[in-house]
Protein backbone atom coordinates (compact mmCIF):
# COMPACT_ATOMS: atom_id res chain seq x y z
CA UNK A 1 0.00 0.00 0.00
CA UNK A 2 1.27 3.31 -0.96
CA UNK A 3 1.92 5.76 1.86
CA UNK A 4 1.60 9.58 1.07
CA UNK A 5 4.00 11.41 1.01
CA UNK A 6 3.66 13.91 3.65
CA UNK A 7 2.65 10.99 6.16
CA UNK A 8 6.30 9.51 5.16
CA UNK A 9 8.85 9.98 8.35
CA UNK A 10 12.03 9.06 9.14
CA UNK A 11 13.04 9.01 13.27
CA UNK A 12 16.91 9.44 13.45
CA UNK A 13 18.12 7.62 16.83
CA UNK A 14 21.27 9.04 18.99
CA UNK A 15 23.06 6.31 16.84
CA UNK A 16 23.00 8.37 13.74
CA UNK A 17 23.73 11.88 15.92
CA UNK A 18 20.54 12.89 16.93
CA UNK A 19 21.41 14.78 20.22
CA UNK A 20 21.25 13.44 23.78
CA UNK A 21 17.39 13.71 25.76
CA UNK A 22 16.53 15.13 21.66
CA UNK A 23 14.14 14.41 18.77
CA UNK A 24 15.08 14.01 15.50
CA UNK A 25 13.01 13.75 12.23
CA UNK A 26 13.45 13.63 8.63
CA UNK A 27 10.59 14.75 6.43
CA UNK A 28 10.60 14.18 2.89
CA UNK A 29 7.56 16.02 1.68
CA UNK A 30 9.51 19.25 2.62
CA UNK A 31 12.54 18.71 2.85
CA UNK A 32 12.76 19.30 6.60
CA UNK A 33 15.23 17.36 9.17
CA UNK A 34 13.53 18.54 12.76
CA UNK A 35 15.55 18.60 15.83
CA UNK A 36 13.31 18.80 18.95
CA UNK A 37 15.14 19.57 22.48
CA UNK A 38 12.02 21.30 23.87
CA UNK A 39 11.52 21.90 28.05
CA UNK A 40 15.27 20.49 28.67
CA UNK A 41 17.44 21.48 30.73
CA UNK A 42 19.78 22.72 27.91
CA UNK A 43 22.33 25.54 28.77
CA UNK A 44 23.84 25.06 25.53
CA UNK A 45 23.00 24.29 22.34
CA UNK A 46 24.05 20.79 20.95
CA UNK A 47 27.65 20.90 19.24
CA UNK A 48 26.99 18.52 16.30
CA UNK A 49 23.26 17.64 14.58
CA UNK A 50 23.22 15.04 12.34
CA UNK A 51 23.34 15.24 8.76
CA UNK A 52 20.04 16.80 7.02
CA UNK A 53 20.69 14.76 3.61
CA UNK A 54 20.34 11.62 5.57
CA UNK A 55 18.35 9.59 4.93
CA UNK A 56 17.52 10.98 1.85
CA UNK A 57 16.43 12.68 -0.10
CA UNK A 58 19.70 14.44 0.03
CA UNK A 59 18.43 17.92 0.63
CA UNK A 60 17.46 18.96 3.74
CA UNK A 61 17.34 22.31 6.15
CA UNK A 62 17.19 21.87 9.85
CA UNK A 63 13.89 23.24 12.10
CA UNK A 64 15.10 23.34 15.19
CA UNK A 65 13.51 23.67 18.38
CA UNK A 66 15.82 24.86 21.52
CA UNK A 67 12.70 26.68 23.28
CA UNK A 68 12.27 26.80 27.15
CA UNK A 69 16.10 26.16 27.40
CA UNK A 70 18.81 27.29 30.39
CA UNK A 71 20.78 28.94 27.69
CA UNK A 72 22.45 32.25 28.69
CA UNK A 73 24.83 32.81 26.30
CA UNK A 74 24.20 32.31 22.24
CA UNK A 75 26.80 30.75 20.20
CA UNK A 76 27.51 30.58 17.00
CA UNK A 77 27.12 26.55 15.41
CA UNK A 78 27.68 25.78 11.61
CA UNK A 79 24.63 24.37 11.48
CA UNK A 80 22.72 27.34 11.76
CA UNK A 81 23.76 27.46 7.93
CA UNK A 82 21.98 24.49 7.35
CA UNK A 83 18.99 26.00 9.14
CA UNK A 84 15.53 27.31 7.78
CA UNK A 85 13.36 27.88 11.00
CA UNK A 86 14.81 28.16 14.91
CA UNK A 87 12.82 28.50 18.21
CA UNK A 88 14.81 29.82 21.02
CA UNK A 89 11.91 31.41 22.69
CA UNK A 90 10.54 30.99 26.58
CA UNK A 91 14.30 30.52 27.23
CA UNK A 92 17.28 32.59 29.60
CA UNK A 93 19.33 34.37 26.82
CA UNK A 94 20.60 37.06 27.90
CA UNK A 95 23.42 37.95 24.79
CA UNK A 96 23.84 36.56 21.49
CA UNK A 97 27.64 36.47 20.13
CA UNK A 98 28.00 38.57 16.99
CA UNK A 99 28.65 35.47 14.39
CA UNK A 100 25.42 33.92 15.75
CA UNK A 101 23.46 37.43 14.91
CA UNK A 102 24.71 37.36 11.55
CA UNK A 103 23.46 33.58 11.23
CA UNK A 104 20.58 33.92 12.46
CA UNK A 105 19.65 37.09 10.11
CA UNK A 106 19.87 34.60 7.58
CA UNK A 107 17.45 31.77 8.65
CA UNK A 108 13.81 32.24 7.63
CA UNK A 109 12.11 31.83 10.90
CA UNK A 110 13.92 33.19 14.15
CA UNK A 111 11.97 32.95 17.64
CA UNK A 112 13.73 34.64 19.79
CA UNK A 113 10.36 36.23 22.20
CA UNK A 114 10.65 35.91 25.76
CA UNK A 115 14.31 35.95 26.89
CA UNK A 116 16.29 38.22 28.94
CA UNK A 117 17.92 40.14 25.45
CA UNK A 118 19.06 43.64 27.08
CA UNK A 119 21.09 45.49 24.60
CA UNK A 120 20.60 44.57 20.51
CA UNK A 121 24.09 44.80 18.47
CA UNK A 122 24.61 48.40 16.38
CA UNK A 123 25.96 46.34 13.71
CA UNK A 124 22.45 44.84 12.75
CA UNK A 125 21.36 47.63 10.93
CA UNK A 126 24.40 47.74 9.00
CA UNK A 127 23.93 46.70 4.84
CA UNK A 128 26.39 43.98 5.04
CA UNK A 129 24.03 42.20 7.32
CA UNK A 130 20.80 40.47 5.48
CA UNK A 131 17.51 41.32 6.77
CA UNK A 132 15.64 39.10 8.79
CA UNK A 133 12.98 37.13 7.18
CA UNK A 134 10.60 36.81 10.16
CA UNK A 135 11.74 37.84 13.42
CA UNK A 136 9.94 37.57 17.27
CA UNK A 137 11.75 39.56 20.00
CA UNK A 138 8.83 41.08 22.21
CA UNK A 139 9.07 40.62 25.77
CA UNK A 140 12.54 40.70 25.86
CA UNK A 141 13.69 43.62 28.72
CA UNK A 142 15.26 45.87 26.01
CA UNK A 143 16.94 49.07 27.67
CA UNK A 144 16.34 52.03 25.53
CA UNK A 145 19.00 55.33 26.23
CA UNK A 146 20.35 57.38 23.51
CA UNK A 147 23.28 54.96 22.81
CA UNK A 148 20.24 52.92 21.58
CA UNK A 149 18.26 55.40 19.75
CA UNK A 150 19.02 53.32 16.35
CA UNK A 151 16.67 50.57 17.17
CA UNK A 152 13.48 52.32 16.80
CA UNK A 153 14.02 52.77 12.53
CA UNK A 154 15.80 49.37 12.50
CA UNK A 155 12.73 47.76 13.48
CA UNK A 156 10.57 49.58 11.77
CA UNK A 157 12.73 48.90 8.71
CA UNK A 158 11.48 45.30 9.11
CA UNK A 159 7.80 46.08 8.53
CA UNK A 160 5.98 42.81 8.72
CA UNK A 161 8.73 40.56 8.66
CA UNK A 162 8.81 41.45 12.54
CA UNK A 163 6.26 39.53 14.66
CA UNK A 164 3.59 41.36 16.52
CA UNK A 165 1.64 38.82 19.26
CA UNK A 166 -2.07 40.08 19.84
CA UNK A 167 -1.20 41.12 23.62
CA UNK A 168 1.84 42.60 23.50
CA UNK A 169 3.87 45.42 21.26
CA UNK A 170 6.48 43.85 19.07
CA UNK A 171 9.18 44.94 20.94
CA UNK A 172 8.90 46.69 24.30
CA UNK A 173 11.03 49.07 26.77
CA UNK A 174 12.46 47.86 30.37
CA UNK A 175 15.16 49.96 30.99
CA UNK A 176 15.82 53.52 31.83
CA UNK A 177 12.89 52.77 34.26
CA UNK A 178 11.00 56.26 32.59
CA UNK A 179 11.32 53.83 29.48
CA UNK A 180 9.68 51.31 30.65
CA UNK A 181 6.66 49.85 28.91
CA UNK A 182 6.86 51.83 25.79
CA UNK A 183 6.39 50.53 22.68
CA UNK A 184 10.18 50.80 20.31
CA UNK A 185 8.52 50.87 17.15
CA UNK A 186 6.40 54.64 18.30
CA UNK A 187 9.37 55.77 19.49
CA UNK A 188 11.89 58.82 17.72
CA UNK A 189 15.03 59.35 18.48
CA UNK A 190 14.48 62.09 20.69
CA UNK A 191 12.00 60.29 22.61
CA UNK A 192 15.08 57.93 23.27
CA UNK A 193 17.52 60.50 24.45
CA UNK A 194 14.77 62.74 26.58
CA UNK A 195 14.55 61.83 30.44
CA UNK A 196 11.13 63.86 31.18
CA UNK A 197 12.32 63.61 35.06
CA UNK A 198 15.49 65.86 33.87
CA UNK A 199 13.11 68.39 31.95
CA UNK A 200 11.09 68.69 35.08
CA UNK A 201 13.97 69.87 37.27
CA UNK A 202 15.43 72.25 35.03
CA UNK A 203 11.68 73.86 33.93
CA UNK A 204 11.06 73.69 38.17
CA UNK A 205 14.54 75.18 38.64
CA UNK A 206 13.81 78.27 36.07
CA UNK A 207 10.13 78.54 37.75
CA UNK A 208 11.84 78.71 41.39
CA UNK A 209 14.78 81.17 40.14
CA UNK A 210 14.37 84.47 41.95
CA UNK A 211 14.34 87.20 40.22
CA UNK A 212 17.87 89.33 39.69
CA UNK A 213 18.36 92.37 42.29
CA UNK A 214 20.61 94.85 41.54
Amino acid sequence: MAVPLEKFVCDVDRHHGCPPNCTCTKRPSNLTFSVSCSARNLTSLPKLLPNPDHPPPRIGRFQLDFSKSNIRTLNFHDYFNLTAWIDLSKSKIQSIQEKAWKALSQIDHVDLSRNQLKVLPRFLSSENITSFRWLAIYKNPLRCSCRDKWIGGWLRSLGKRLFTPCYHFAATCHSPYWQKGKNVLKMTETDFCTNPNSERVHLILEVCEPPFVH
